[in-house]
């Protein structure tokens, strides 16, 4: 946690556009280290993310092409 380096007391002394200013830095110091943990997470996952990895493989087999089987030639059977 982000250390103010005020005392309580300290905080109930200032004045209310004081603490308001100081809380509002707070929260944008909280919100910019939010940011950069979230980013820094999604790069990680997007590092390890094996859905996009099938997608590009089944993307590539798709473009090849399956080989088709050969259809069996119709035979007529004699009647016995």
């Amino acid at each position: 946690m982000e250390k103010l380096h005020v005392q309580p007391s300290e905080l109930d002394k200032l004045p209310y556009y004081e603490l308001e200013y100081t809380v509002s830095i707070y929260n944008d110091i909280l919100k910019e280290r939010n940011d950069k943990e979230k980013n820094s997470h999604n790069a990680e996952m997007d590092k390890y993310n094996m859905d996009g990895l099938g997608d590009s493989t089944r993307n590539l087999m798709k473009g090849a092409g399956t080989p088709k089987m050969p259809s069996m030639p119709s035979i007529k059977m004699p009647k016995i």
